[in-house]
Order: structure tokens, then sequence, then C-alpha cells
């Protein structure tokens, strides 16, 4: 089994910039192993919207999103959280359940929260 690697971010973006830092952290994971998940969940959402000029820490945010993108980096984003967001088309967004978080985080070999 092929090791992975699971990003669940969950911080409110508007209030700390630890969503974003994880963001990074994630890309950095996503350009050298074989499987890395990035799972958004609660307010860490906004992160994909098209308005991200209230985040903490939005300039760093405008130059890792490029990247995601040209990557189709796949985000798991929680659905029920989800339904208020109005996304970038330009990201690749899988709406899961919870149940379907808790099975990716079961199946992961590492994870790391922020």
């Amino acid at each position: 089994m092929t090791p992975a690697i699971l990003f669940l971010i969950r911080s409110d973006p508007t209030s700390t910039h630890r969503s974003i830092e994880g963001l990074r952290i994630a890309l950095s994971f996503l350009a050298s192993w074989e499987s890395a998940h990035v799972i958004l969940v609660n307010h860490a959402v906004a992160l994909l919207s098209k308005d991200i000029d209230d985040m903490c820490d939005s300039d760093t945010l405008e130059k890792l999103l490029p990247t995601f993108k040209d990557m189709e980096t796949p985000f798991y984003v929680e659905k029920e959280a989800s339904r208020q967001i109005d996304f970038d088309p330009g990201f690749s967004i899988h709406p899961i359940s919870h149940a379907q978080i808790s099975d990716m985080i079961a199946h992961t070999s590492y994870s790391m929260v922020f």
C-alpha cells in the first residue's frame, strides 16, 4: 500500500492564518508524495471561494491558489459547509459527507490538521 497523507483544514481563514499555512504545507507534499489529499471543513471551505479579500493572509493565498489550479488538485469539501460558498470554478471540488471524511481519515497513513 502506498503511504498516503491527508490534510484536514478546518480553521477559519478570516480569523487566523492557520488554514492558509496548512494549504502551503499541503502544496509541498502534493508535489512530492504519490498520494496526498486535502479536505476542507467548516469555514475553511471559503479558501476556494471567488472572494478571498477578507482572509487573514490573502496575499499568500493569492500566490498559492494558481498552483493548485495548475496541478488540478482535487479538494474534498464538507458537503454541509460548501452549500453557502460561491466557489471559484477553476478548482476541482468534491463535496463529501461526514461519513466519507471519517473513512478517508481512517484509511490514510498520515494526517495533519490545521
